[in-house]
């Protein structure tokens, strides 16, 4: 009898695990791998916790209740914001470039927490678990989520092409 191969990410990710748990996985198995830096993680980039790191294009809180950061547009894991459509996952929020508009909401859908998505064409957030949709305001646009999202204000400096959250 010949077994299928798979590979550690597709096995765990037939077991349903976050990408956050992947993540932690993928850190055990190769901790040299894995360093204090931010990570790039696709469709938005995912960086989590507190950093003074400029370098890294981001400085300031962005997870817990005192989330307060600011973003260098400049940096190329960040200069996909200035093109409309486009969003990011920093932390515990979602940044996104609504059409011109810069906003900041919780990452997480209210309904049972998975991270959402911004869709360019219809102009809002989407959870691919269960269909709950927000409007650009955090509130809900389509059940199942009955909650809004929190906001964030943005403030954009033109001049610096930084993005300040919280």
């Amino acid at each position: 009898m010949e077994m299928n191969k798979q590979s550690r990410g597709q096995f765990l990710k037939t077991l349903g695990l976050s990408s956050k748990a992947l993540m932690a996985f993928y850190c055990i198995g190769a901790v040299s791998a894995c360093s204090s830096e931010e990570e790039t993680v696709s469709p938005g980039n995912t960086n989590t916790g507190n950093t003074g790191n400029t370098s890294s294009g981001l400085t300031g809180t962005t997870t817990g209740a005192s989330i307060d950061y600011t973003i260098d547009l400049k940096n190329a894991s960040y200069s996909k914001l200035t093109t409309a459509g486009e969003f990011v996952i920093i932390g515990d929020t979602l940044v996104a470039n609504a059409n011109g508009t810069y906003i900041a909401v919780s990452k997480s859908c209210t309904h049972q927490g998975t991270t959402l998505a911004f869709r360019k064409a219809e102009g809002d957030l989407w959870c691919s678990n269960h269909g709950s949709e927000f409007k650009t305001d955090g509130t809900v646009e389509k059940a199942p989520a009955t909650t809004a999202l929190k906001t964030y204000k943005t403030t954009f400096n033109a001049a610096a092409s930084t993005l300040k959250i919280g």
